[in-house]
């Protein structure tokens, strides 16, 4: 090999070289950093959390101000353990919520329910 095409070669390479460390760095300086400003498209605040029920604490579909009003709590979707949702009670199975065996029979509304039998009197569902 005669000493043109050595250096023909090594000129290539310094070349490719060249070339592939420009893009390169033209890579990194087009990276957000910190503090040296900031590309128009990136959203550097955080995320807002709106809270979809504000005004029911519990969750359990009654607001804080009805709950207020006949006496559950506004903490507790369950106001008197028996493990039917205040909202249940109210809506569907017409039971007090604040009294965990509405028919005084022993059982409690929740117990009942599972069990088939009316929370609400004697009989079944």
């Amino acid at each position: 090999m005669s000493k043109k095409n050595i250096i023909f070669i090594i000129v290539v390479i310094a070349a490719a070289i060249a070339v592939a460390s420009s893009l390169f760095l033209k890579k990194k300086t087009d990276e957000v950093v910190p503090g040296k400003g900031q590309a128009k498209d990136v959203v550097t605040e955080e995320p807002v959390y709106i809270d979809p029920f504000p005004y029911d604490k519990d969750r359990d579909g009654i607001a804080d101000e009805k709950e207020a009003e006949i006496g559950t709590s506004d903490l507790d979707f369950d106001s008197d353990g028996d493990n039917v949702s205040d909202a249940d009670e109210l809506d569907y199975w017409k039971t007090d919520p604040t009294n965990s065996d509405t028919d005084s029979d022993g059982f409690s509304d929740g117990w009942e329910i599972l069990q088939g039998f009316n929370p609400n009197g004697e009989g079944a569902l």
